[in-house]
């Protein structure tokens, strides 16, 4: 086609598009939807809520009405030429808002949210520190109880005597479940009150629930004492959290009533008391913290003590022996009746805590016995092992470890080779050695085997070459097992002992036997 036919063409098509917009013809370049003559601001809201009405001239001017779909609003106020402010009428629903003026304008349309309404509910109103606080919010529709999902809700939080509203630290903003749910799982570290703040959306107003109050209670923690010298100064410590500064109150169970008798500074966390016990018998103590602003009045659990009067010896009794055994028993240095009655057993199994403990072992309970009673120094298994029965001979501290499932079960007082010379069964000299390392009971006898070197009471032998756990079975049980070392090479422990662990797993063929220094 020539240049001159193109630009006929072009002509031509330029005309029949002007002549179709003018005469209304299908013949169009685009169609475009007009702009608003207006901007409404906000876009969404509740019925009864003012919105303003922004045009960019005098359009304003003559104003006769303002129409939310159609729904003639109230309370409009022209602010200028070109501002508008009107209230959302009752009954409307979404649309187009429109101004009557010197011609009828059409602005921008306008979202009526649905009310809502929430609620938040707390796990506990009073709880203690360190513990979890549940907070759950629950967002309805208003009027009708179904559930808002998707809504985006955060926690605030008002500490105590603030009066400030915050994002509850530590507590990320999230959506309502299918349900109108959320929740929030935390730690409060102070007294306060918490609310659930339901974000507004086009489709949904938003909601601030009722605020409700948790108080936080510190913990209040009692190191265990279990027994006190009559007349002789305690020390009572423990521990709070937060570390809190100020007072706590030492109070005792006097004729049924809890009564004050003791106040101490709080120092990084830790306070102590002393107390100096006037009569044998029980007596019952707690720590009290007071209200301090930001946290509630709280009480630790009662703590019993054993007030003792003696140094026990062997043919001692009463309720001071038997609250020894008892202590023994916790710590699994006993394994007797809890009589009152301060026999072999239970000296031995002071001699053996004493061993443990560093104490001068001479079966006596005395004021450094009693002490370490209170906080005694733990022993463990050197080779634990887990889902069996173990014997783990302590060569250094002279004490013999019942272990079960990598634990000890029971200790026992015990006596090992004395490191003598002496003369052997063959006639030759030997030395007193008992031998270190792992085995298993290989065999066992009944009764009294009689050799040259001595009586073996219920041997369990560890070796095939004569070192067994035995008794001596002389019914002397202090002698026979001296506190120091003095076998010639086996592992004694006392003829009750023997007797009541012959038949057990730790002593049966094939047990596991450690022996170490």
């Amino acid at each position: 086609m020539s240049s001159t036919l193109r630009a006929v063409a072009v002509s031509s098509c330029a005309a029949l598009i002007v002549a179709g917009l003018a005469t209304g013809g299908v013949v169009t370049a685009a169609s475009a939807s007009p702009s608003p003559a207006f901007t409404v601001t906000p876009r969404y809201g509740l019925q009864g809520s003012t919105v303003t009405l922004v045009g960019t001239g005098d359009e304003f001017a003559g104003e006769t009405g303002v129409f939310f779909a159609g729904v003639p609003a109230k309370n409009i106020k022209l602010v200028n030429g070109n501002r508008l402010r009107a209230v959302v009428p009752a009954g409307v629903k979404s649309g187009t808002v429109t101004v009557a003026a010197s011609t009828t304008l059409t602005g921008q349309s306008f979202t009526v949210q649905t009310p809502t309404m929430g609620t938040t509910t707390l796990s506990a109103s009073k709880l203690t520190f360190g513990h979890k606080l549940l907070v759950t919010g629950h967002e309805t529709i208003r009027h009708s109880s179904s559930p808002v999902a998707g809504q985006t809700a955060a926690l605030q939080h008002e500490a105590s005597g603030s009066k400030v509203w915050h994002h509850a630290a530590g507590t990320p903003n999230k959506l309502t479940n299918s349900s109108g749910l959320v929740s929030w799982s935390l730690e409060p570290a102070a007294n306060g009150r918490y609310r659930v703040n339901f974000r507004s959306t086009h489709a949904y107003a938003g909601t601030l629930t009722k605020r409700q109050r948790v108080r936080v209670l510190p913990r209040l923690q009692l190191e265990p004492v279990h027994t006190a010298p009559v007349l002789s100064s305690t020390s009572i410590s423990g521990t709070i959290h937060p570390k809190l500064t100020g007072k706590v109150y030492l109070q005792q169970l006097i004729s049924g009533k809890w009564k004050t008798v003791r106040n101490s500074t709080v120092e990084s966390g830790h306070y102590s008391f002393a107390i100096t016990p006037s009569s044998l018998g029980q007596l019952r103590y707690r720590v009290v913290s007071r209200y301090d602003g930001l946290h509630a009045s709280s009480v630790s659990r009662p703590m019993r003590i054993e007030v003792v009067h003696r140094t026990l010896t062997l043919d001692s009794s009463g309720p001071d022996v038997k609250a020894l055994q008892k202590r023994l028993t916790k710590l699994h240095y006993w394994d007797g009746a809890s009589n009152g009655d301060y026999g072999w057993d239970t000296l031995h199994a002071v001699t053996a805590f004493e061993k443990v403990q560093g104490i001068h072992p001479d079966g006596e309970t005395g004021p450094k016995v009693w002490s370490a009673l209170n906080h005694p120094k733990k022993i463990k298994l050197k080779y634990p092992t887990a889902g069996t029965y173990e014997v783990e001979v302590n060569i250094a501290k002279q004490v013999l470890l019942l272990g079960k499932n990598g634990h000890v079960s029971h200790i026992l007082d015990t006596s090992t080779a004395g490191g003598y010379l002496y003369t052997n069964s063959e006639g030759g000299t030997s030395r007193a050695i008992t031998p270190t390392g792992h085995f298993t009971i290989q065999y066992k006898l009944t009764g009294t085997r009689v050799s040259k070197l001595g009586t073996l009471y219920y041997p369990s032998y560890f070796t095939n070459t004569g070192y067994a756990i035995h008794g001596e079975g002389n019914g002397n049980d202090g002698g026979n097992v001296p506190p120091y070392p003095n076998s010639h090479g086996c592992v004694r422990i006392t003829d009750d002992a023997v007797l009541h662990y012959y038949s057990s797993p730790w002593l049966a063929v094939g047990a596991s036997v450690w022996v170490y220094g």
